[in-house]
C-alpha cells in the first residue's frame, strides 16, 4: 500500500497543476507540403522534424494527438480562405497548462520556422 500511494505521488507531482486542451493549427506552403512526397533527403528531414516534436512533446506528457492533413478538402462548407497562400497542413492536440505554454510548442513545431502554427484553445462540447 506505502508503495503504491508513494507511486501515486510521485505522478501527481510530475502533472501539470491544470492541464488544457489547445490545438496546434499547422500551416504549410505548398513546397513544404511537396516535401511529404519526396523520397530523399529533404523528404526524410521534413517527416524526422515531425517526429522530432511528436517524442518530444510525448516525453513531456502533453501529445493527446495528431495528424497530417491531406492539403485539399474534400468538402468545403461555408466560405474557406486561403489568400496567404498557407494551407492546412495537419494538427497537434496537446495538453498544457496555459496558452503561453501552449505559444511555447507551438514554436517548436517544425512548419513554425516557414509556414504558421495557430494555437487554439478547445471548448468542452456537451455529449462529445
Amino acid at each position: 500500500m506505502k508503495a503504491a500511494m508513494t507511486t501515486l505521488a510521485l505522478m501527481l507531482a510530475a502533472a501539470p497543476a491544470v492541464a488544457e486542451p489547445f490545438v496546434l493549427l499547422i500551416y504549410e506552403t505548398p513546397d513544404q507540403i511537396a516535401l511529404r512526397d519526396d523520397k530523399g533527403a529533404a523528404g526524410a528531414a521534413y517527416w524526422g522534424a515531425f517526429a522530432d516534436f511528436g517524442k518530444a512533446a510525448t516525453e513531456a506528457g502533453i501529445l493527446r494527438g495528431g495528424a497530417a492533413m491531406v492539403p485539399v478538402p474534400v468538402a468545403v462548407a461555408g466560405v474557406a480562405d486561403a489568400s496567404d497562400g498557407l494551407v492546412l497542413g495537419g494538427f497537434f492536440q496537446i495538453d498544457v497548462a496555459d496558452s503561453a505554454t501552449a505559444a511555447v510548442w507551438a514554436n517548436k513545431v517544425p512548419a513554425a520556422a516557414t509556414g504558421a502554427v495557430e494555437v487554439r484553445a478547445t471548448v468542452a462540447a456537451p455529449g462529445m
